[in-house]
């Protein structure tokens, strides 16, 4: 069975269009994105413009209601994807899963993205646990053509399709990359999903 796991329905559509509509309200919250190393020669490893939210954080109403709603979205194709994958939850630590409640917007321009390869899992200390990491997720947006993910392994190119959900394993297994449309935009939504309970994790975060 693959490990990539693909989800779509009208609920998902109605929050890529939510998104879309928030990142073009919202140019107060955006943000130059993070590379996270050279990309070779001169070129940075990724450029995008990006809106950080957090699902725990009510003091802006807005991002607020947004992030909620993501997160509750992806929790239930995580809750599909582990019934298709039962021992996925077996073999994790208190058989618990959980989406990282801080997690991205990230809009590419044309000729823009995460040209790099790359994985989700790292031993960085920052305050969303990457060395947790166990699931990374997508979700696109907006349909472009040419413009999806690549993953390298597996030698696979999952579309860029709006509303459509992938998540797949965060480690060196899935390694993967943007492909880069030269003429047209794309916008996802993007983060993880932490092994153990949310509940220590909001614990920890807090002290």
């Amino acid at each position: 069975m693959s490990l990539i796991g693909c989800y779509r329905n009208p609920g998902f559509e109605a929050v890529a269009d939510g998104v879309m509509a928030f990142f073009d309200r919202r140019k107060d919250l955006q943000r130059p994105g993070i590379a996270f190393g050279p990309g070779g020669g001169d070129e940075p490893a990724k450029v995008s413009t990006d809106i950080s939210l957090v699902a725990i954080d009510r003091s802006d109403p807005d991002a607020y209601a947004l992030a909620e709603v993501i997160v509750r979205g992806v929790s239930a194709a995580l809750e599909r994807y582990l019934q298709e994958r039962p021992l996925f939850r077996t073999v994790c630590p208190e058989q618990s899963l959980f989406v990282m409640p801080i997690f991205n917007l990230q809009r590419y321009a044309p000729g823009e993205g995460f040209r790099q390869w790359h994985c989700d899992w790292t031993i960085g200390e920052e305050a969303t646990e990457p060395v947790h990491r166990v699931l990374a997720w997508i979700l696109y947006c907006d349909s472009v053509d040419e413009a999806g993910t690549e993953f390298h392994w597996q030698a696979h190119h999952e579309p860029a399709e709006r509303g459509k959900l992938v998540i797949f394993p965060a480690g060196p297994s899935h390694i993967h990359r943007g492909r880069v449309n030269t003429r047209l935009s794309k916008t996802i939504a993007t983060g993880w999903i932490n092994g153990g309970s949310q509940a220590d994790y909001l614990r920890r975060l807090a002290a």
